[in-house]
């Protein structure tokens, strides 16, 4: 299933005199991390939805966590000449998904989460998130 993360809010491009990068792991890669610039951002990954005896899973190189706990990052830091230094996380937590919804849902779906990237004192959003923090919903294909 394609996912959508759309970042309706964002924290100020430089902090502490460095450039704000953001960006989503794959594996232990954090990919294409990318600074903050406009109003809005988009990161677009992938997750497999799988019905065992146990309920739902969500497994695949973009899913993070135990069984039970998963989630997708996005991943805050700055890059200094020798990569992406990581600084703090986002835990876009999918414990919270309908398990029966989302086993149901078509090939076509797209799941979409909406959310400020800015916490209550401005900062980049960071710890677990989820509702109301984030919205999620699931889109249907046309």
């Amino acid at each position: 299933m394609d996912v959508t993360i759309l970042a309706v809010a964002l924290p100020p491009p430089v902090l502490e005199g460095k450039a704000v990068l953001v960006g989503m792991p794959r594996g232990r890669d954090v990919v294409s991390p990318r600074p903050v610039v406009g109003e809005a951002m988009r990161f677009d990954a992938a997750l497999d939805v799988v019905v065992t005896s146990a309920g739902v899973d969500y497994r695949g190189p973009w899913v993070q966590g135990p069984r039970g706990d998963r989630f997708l990052h996005l991943c805050w830091g700055h890059d200094e000449g020798e990569g992406f230094v990581l600084q703090r996380r986002a835990k876009l937590m999918l414990d919270v998904l309908d398990p029966a919804e989302m086993a149901s849902a078509a090939s076509d779906a797209t799941l979409e989460g909406r959310l400020s990237l800015v916490d209550a004192r401005g900062e980049p959003l960071c710890a677990a998130v989820r509702p109301p923090q984030i919205r999620w919903t699931l889109v249907r294909g046309s």
